[in-house]
């Protein structure tokens, strides 16, 4: 039985996906599997990703679109089914350093949840993740070192309140009893909402610049789809738990502002954007309405 299972889920993005491979069979530690996921993709990248798979992957294509928090649960539940002892999951546009994950597993404290150092693509020394702070209050999280030059500030161990789950290191026995990511979110923000579970469950956060990848950054979505989901989920999040009153009540401020720059972007005769995000995300949290945007 493995000892790692990796979890990848691809969507239409099957260039990165093998670059990603390529560099997860150089690694220094090798009893890992990868699971991929290819999301019911719109392109050939299933054919692609056939014609391009390492032996110690199992692929999973699925029939249709579930989104990340869905998809990477079938991931986890193959890894666990599998006896995998830690589940990785891992975004497709990323390149691991050949002792990535054996710095990961060997600097990972027992009973914590880890992360690397991640670093953009382009260019390769700056920092595009260096740990994370997390508010509760506001469901707002902030990378950091974010577009910094990597150097000494950067190569600590430290315990932090946020990990991106673009990269996360998580035991076997954290996922028994902390469960699977919300699917209810769809995209986006489902690292937060593990973050807050984890705190808790007091789980510790720890970022290990032992261990690195590089990160092409913004490949699953951008602009109105990140700002729609973000701008929905993050309300879900900050009412999870609170009362329908409550939940009017901290959506109006978010709705009516998102109204009015949707309205001037109309008026101005602009395309569809940002701001139409920022306007049905908080629409819709309104309607109560979750899962993959209609």
């Amino acid at each position: 039985m493995p000892t790692v299972g990796i979890v990848i889920s691809n969507y239409n993005g099957w260039q990165d996906t093998v670059q990603c491979l390529q560099s997860l069979q150089k690694q220094t530690f090798t009893d890992f599997e990868i699971i991929l996921l290819d999301d019911a993709s719109t392109n050939d990248s299933v054919g692609q990703l056939r014609a391009h798979l390492p032996q110690n992957t199992v692929f999973l294509p699925q029939s249709q679109n579930l989104g990340f928090a869905a998809a990477n649960n079938v991931g986890i539940r193959r890894a666990l089914a599998d006896g995998c002892d830690w589940v990785l999951l891992l975004n497709n546009d990323t390149v691991a350093a050949p002792d990535f994950l054996q710095n990961l597993l060997a600097n990972t404290p027992a009973g914590a949840v880890s992360c690397p150092k991640m670093l953009f693509l382009d260019p390769p020394d700056e920092i595009w993740f260096a740990g994370g702070a997390l508010d509760r209050a506001t469901g707002k999280v902030k990378h950091l070192g974010g577009h910094q030059k990597d150097g000494p500030a950067f190569s600590q161990p430290k315990q932090v309140s946020f990990i991106t789950f673009c990269c996360v290191l998580l035991p076997r026995a954290v996922i028994e009893r902390v469960g699977f990511l919300d699917e209810t979110l769809f995209m986006y923000c489902e690292d937060v909402d593990y973050c807050l579970r984890l705190a808790d469950a007091g789980v510790p956060l720890w970022f290990l610049p032992q261990a690195k990848i590089w990160h092409k950054a913004g490949g699953s979505a951008g602009g109105m789809l990140s700002v729609y989901y973000i701008t929905r989920n993050t309300l879900y999040l900050t009412c999870k738990g609170k009362s329908k009153a409550y939940a009017r009540a901290k959506t109006a401020g978010p709705l009516a502002a998102g109204a009015a720059r949707y309205a001037l972007t109309r008026l101005l005769g602009r395309k569809k954007g940002r701001s139409y995000g920022a306007y049905r995300g908080a629409l819709d949290f309104w309607r109560g309405k979750m899962g993959r945007m209609e």
